[in-house]
C-alpha cells in the first residue's frame, strides 16, 4: 500500500466532496483522514489516501485532471515526535498578531501542532470581536501542561486557555 497526501484548492461547489470520494473509490483508494473548509468562496482540503501501489499512478492522474482545481500530491511521511497529545483551545479579544504570539510559545516549548482551526466572531453579549484557536498538539515528554498554560496565559489578561489531555504517545 502507498499513502498519498492530496491538497486541493478551487472554487467551492455542491457535490465536490462526493466527487472526490467517488474518484478515490473508483481507483481502489481508501479515504483515511481529511481536513476541509470553505474559505472566502473557495474549497480548501487536505486528504490522506491509502491506495494499492499498482493503482496509485492512475489515482494521481485522475485527481490532477479535476477541472478548476489546484492539486498537489505528496508521498506520506511518518511523524516521529512522541509525547502527550493535547486538545488546546485559546480564546481572546481579536487583535493583530495573536496567532503569531501563541505559536511563538509553542515553538519555544518544542510543541508540535497536529491540527489547527481558527476563527473570529462577535461576542454574543458585547459584540466585541473574539479570536478562537482550537488545536491538537503533541507536548514533548520534557514539557508540562502547567508550563504551557502559564506561558500562554502570560500573553495577555484576556486570553483564556483550556487544555485537555487526549493520550500519551
Amino acid at each position: 500500500m502507498k499513502t498519498l497526501v492530496a491538497t486541493i484548492i478551487g472554487p467551492d461547489k455542491a457535490g465536490l466532496v462526493k466527487q472526490l470520494a467517488t474518484l478515490i473509490k473508483q481507483h481502489h483508494g481508501s479515504w483515511q483522514a481529511s481536513a476541509m473548509s470553505e474559505l472566502a468562496g473557495y474549497f480548501a482540503g487536505i486528504i490522506e489516501i491509502s491506495v494499492p501501489q499498482e493503482h496509485s499512478q492512475a489515482l494521481s492522474d485522475a485527481l490532477q485532471q479535476l477541472p478548476d482545481f489546484q492539486i498537489q500530491l505528496l508521498d506520506a511521511k511518518q511523524s516521529a515526535q512522541a509525547g502527550q497529545k493535547l486538545a488546546l483551545t485559546v480564546t481572546a479579544n481579536d487583535r493583530i498578531g495573536i496567532i503569531d504570539e501563541v505559536t511563538e510559545v509553542l515553538n519555544q516549548l518544542n510543541i508540535s501542532v497536529n491540527t489547527l482551526k481558527t476563527d473570529s466572531y462577535s461576542a454574543p453579549t458585547t459584540g466585541t470581536m473574539l479570536f478562537e484557536a482550537k488545536s491538537v498538539l503533541t507536548l514533548p515528554h520534557d514539557q508540562t501542561l502547567h508550563n504551557l498554560k502559564e506561558k500562554l496565559e502570560a500573553l495577555s489578561d484576556d486570553l483564556v486557555v483550556d487544555i485537555d489531555l487526549i493520550a500519551t504517545l
